[in-house]
């Protein structure tokens, strides 16, 4: 019995995969130690792109999975955290790829269906 559970256990788990969000401070090293890129998430309390981005999207099961195996996540809200001078941004939410040497690869505006996030995850995937 144990072994059924056990079993179905390790069947369901990547199913259930949850955006994790890392400390901003923490990101580099762990994108370094992980040989991930870092995708940093620019938001706003309130903004309805943003809660779309993480309510639907990032709810995606293969967006989930895509972004758990190639990215360290940081989530940052312009309005209470501090923004670092090269993420710009004029709207939200703003996504930027950056490598683990700090390095802005792509930025992305807005919010977008799972279909065309999911394409853009799988450009920038190291």
């Amino acid at each position: 019995m144990k072994r059924i559970f056990l079993i179905v256990l390790l069947l369901v788990l990547p199913l259930l995969a949850k955006t994790e969000w890392v400390d901003p401070f923490d990101a580099y090293d762990e994108a370094k130690a992980q040989n991930k890129n870092v995708l940093v998430m620019l938001s706003m309390k309130g903004c309805p792109g943003c809660e779309y981005m993480e309510d639907v999207v990032f709810e995606n099961r293969e967006v989930a999975k895509k972004l758990q195996e190639n990215f360290i996540l940081v989530h940052l809200d312009v309005r209470e955290d501090s923004i670092p001078e090269k993420f710009k941004y004029f709207a939200t939410p703003t996504f930027y790829f950056v490598d683990a040497e700090e390095n802005i690869l792509k930025r992305l505006n807005g919010g977008k269906h799972a279909k065309d996030f999911l394409k853009t995850l799988e450009e920038m995937k190291k």
